[in-house]
Order: C-alpha cells, then structure tokens, then sequence
C-alpha cells in the first residue's frame, strides 16, 4: 500500500551495438549449446528486460558508436570525431 504505482511504463532503454552477433543473439530464443555458463546468464537477463520493455537493442554502425573511445585503443581521427559528438571538443 505504501509504494506508488506506476500507470504509464516509461520508455525502453535504448542500447546501441555495434556487433551483430550479439544482436542475433539476443533476438534468437535459442540458447547455443557452445556458449559458456556466464554468456549464457547474460543473454539470458539481456532476454528479460528485452522482452519486458526496460530496454531495446538497435545496429549502429562502428564509426558512429560514441562508446568506442573508452572501451578500446582507437586512432587520434576516431577520438577527436567522437569526442566532436559528444560536445567534449568545439566544432
């Protein structure tokens, strides 16, 4: 009685990716026999809150993908154009 209740769900989480396969994955309902124990976990809690709306998984294209930067060593090109896109650096 104490909690509020939500009428209206928010809108989903949009997560961009840039690998395919994992896109694949998580849309396929079939788990693949070679994947391990941990991956299989992910997908699965991946699944959940793709199917209960928290969150939606589109395809950006690498070069557009703004998370590049702090996740793997990138040319000085790659960095000053993300960093342009996120406002960190003037046009």
């Amino acid at each position: 009685m104490d909690l509020p209740v939500v009428e209206k769900p928010g809108p989903a989480i949009l997560m961009n990716c840039d690998n395919q396969t994992v896109i694949v994955k998580v849309n396929n309902a079939k788990d693949n026999a070679k994947s391990s124990r941990h991956v299989k976990r992910r997908l699965k809690s991946i699944r959940k809150m793709r199917n209960s709306r928290v969150m939606s998984m589109t395809y950006i294209q690498t070069h557009k993908n703004l998370a590049d930067p702090f996740t793997k060593g990138l040319s000085w090109n790659v960095i000053e154009v993300a960093s342009r896109m996120m406002g960190l650096r003037p046009v």
